[in-house]
């Protein structure tokens, strides 16, 4: 069992470093040829059983991971509608982030005017100002004040997800893959953009509500504070309220990966102290 095992997980591994995946019809061949072979060592000797049962895990986990990034990867934004305006009805999913000019929040789509993802980053930008002092909306509009477990009919202009191939540097489209985030947007403010429920019930938008009190509470409580971001990191997660300069700093001093993973540490820490006083 745990040859297979290990013959299961190389199979994943050499799936990995394919220049292309390969097409569905190749994939049940090889698995058809490596089952008939598993299937005819099964009355021989041990050593050539145990031959063909690791060829039929290496191929199944080949096929396995194969089949898992083809289906990953056909969950997009169909071409026919790049560029066009879409009325989505969704929730705010996780924590909104704040931007230089507007706010960037996952949407977990309910229902659309077109074939959309369940699930896309969206952008709301505020009006840009002219140099004379006056605002420009163009696409956008004002921007209200987001919370977790919202739901919100808004009219998006989409894309498909695109990012910089520059070797060594951030691939923007794996980031956004990792999170199940196939599809990216902005709100048109010409559009249809009305809040139709200030709080959908439902348990992990709860877990993100209570981590976007515990947030407001902490940038209220120190506006100016130089490292309010990273309080608010270890204590809710929140690492986007961290400024770029900060993370500069953190990457050049080694520490980077403390902050990544003391927010545990902080919580643990937090509830045994407060176990005690409980107690107390």
């Amino acid at each position: 069992m745990r040859t297979s095992i290990i013959a299961f997980a190389l199979g994943v591994w050499l799936c990995q470093g394919l220049p292309e995946l390969p097409g569905t019809g190749w994939l049940l061949a090889l698995l058809a040829a490596s089952g008939a072979v598993a299937a005819a060592s099964w009355r021989a000797e041990a050593r050539t059983r145990l031959a063909g049962l690791c060829l039929l895990a290496l191929a199944a986990g080949f096929v396995w991971s194969a089949g898992r990034a083809q289906w990953r990867l056909a969950d997009e934004l169909p071409m026919a509608w790049e560029g066009r305006e879409v009325v989505v009805t969704g929730v705010i999913d996780e924590l909104p982030r704040t931007l230089d000019r507007g706010v960037r929040f996952v949407l977990r789509v309910e229902s659309a005017s077109a074939p959309v993802l369940q699930r896309m980053l969206v952008s709301w930008y505020a009006p840009r100002a002219r140099a004379g002092g006056d605002e420009d909306a163009g696409d956008e509009g004002q921007v209200p004040p987001l919370r977790p477990g919202e739901r919100w009919k808004l009219t998006l202009r989409l894309k498909r997800p695109h990012g910089l191939a520059n070797p060594g540097g951030f691939d923007y489209e794996a980031w956004l893959l990792e999170r199940g985030l196939r599809a990216t947007g902005h709100v048109r403010a010409k559009g249809e953009n009305i809040l139709l429920d200030p709080l959908v019930a439902d348990p992990m938008v709860l877990v993100h509500r209570l981590r976007d009190s515990v947030r407001a509470r902490f940038i209220a409580t120190l506006p100016a504070a130089e490292y309010a971001g990273v309080l608010v990191a270890l204590a809710v997660g929140d690492q986007n309220a961290i400024p770029q300069e900060q993370w500069t700093v953190f990457r050049k001093t080694g520490v980077a990966h403390l902050v990544s993973i003391s927010g545990l540490h902080v919580s643990m820490v937090a509830l045994a102290i407060g176990g005690m006083a409980g107690w107390g």
